[in-house]
């Protein structure tokens, strides 16, 4: 039944609408959500709909927290950034008020966040948006569509970049992005070409893994990509609780 949360959109559902995205009985639902009430895992209003609760919440920050954080991503990140001569970046998925990617760690090179025109407030109002750059897009294409649908729902941030995908490209990019197992962005930084691959929480997307290089030097966007789904990859099984073992050379999928 908690998928069927997930799956439907906005924030509020009744019984009814409940047990048609789960499969259950309607009686079977309402039982079950007055089971949670107590837990405030969902939360019941006027008008008998229910929404997830606070002790939904609380759960969710409690697996966040124990999560590798940057002492993990570092290496990783040092080691494409010096691979490509490049900036590596980690963006992780945050759902403050809807979707969004916030830059959590980062390893420079060469280069550093001015020369790519991120100020703080480009960085908070532009970079943040899940429309913006291929990192947001591998996260989107494993979001549930409903999530997706909100995504689209607001406004191109101002300040955005020429080469940000319209809405139209923005959809078809998605499938591309679960197919290939990354995704491509030309001068959604302005001057610069990104390439991300998504980290994945089992079947929950945690963030993405980035390159960036200015467009004229990003000349073999095929073996920047199998390093970083590579990469991606190495650190979706350390947020997973795994543990590294040998690499072999990384390939496309």
């Amino acid at each position: 039944m908690e998928r069927a949360f997930t799956l439907l959109g906005g924030p509020a559902h009744g019984p009814s609408e409940i047990a048609a995205a789960s499969g259950l009985h309607v009686t079977v639902v309402h039982r079950i959500l007055q089971s949670m009430l107590p837990s405030q895992y969902v939360v019941q209003l006027p008008g008998g709909k229910y929404w997830l609760g606070p002790g939904a919440a609380t759960i969710g920050i409690q697996a966040m927290a124990h999560t590798p954080g940057v002492e993990t991503s570092q290496p990783i990140l040092e080691s494409l950034s010096q691979h490509f001569d490049a900036m590596a970046q980690l963006w992780v998925l945050s759902p403050y008020g809807h979707p969004r990617q916030m830059l959590a760690d980062y390893a420079p090179g060469r280069y550093d966040l001015d020369a790519l025109g991120l100020t703080a407030g480009k960085l908070v109002a532009v970079h943040s948006s899940l429309r913006v750059g291929p990192s947001g897009r591998v996260m989107a294409a494993h979001l549930p569509a409903s999530l997706v649908d909100m995504v689209l729902a607001q406004d191109l941030p101002d300040g955005a970049d020429p080469g940000v995908l319209n809405e139209h490209e923005f959809r078809a990019s998605l499938e591309e992005a679960r197919a290939s197992g990354y995704g491509l962005g030309i001068d959604e930084f302005a001057g610069w070409a990104q390439v991300s691959a998504p980290v994945l929480w089992g079947n929950a997307v945690y963030g993405a893994l980035s390159v960036l290089k200015p467009t004229s030097l990003l000349t073999d966007v095929a073996a920047v990509a199998a390093h970083t789904i590579a990469a991606a990859d190495r650190l979706s099984l350390l947020v997973a609780g795994g543990r590294l073992e040998a690499v072999s050379t990384p390939r496309l999928r």
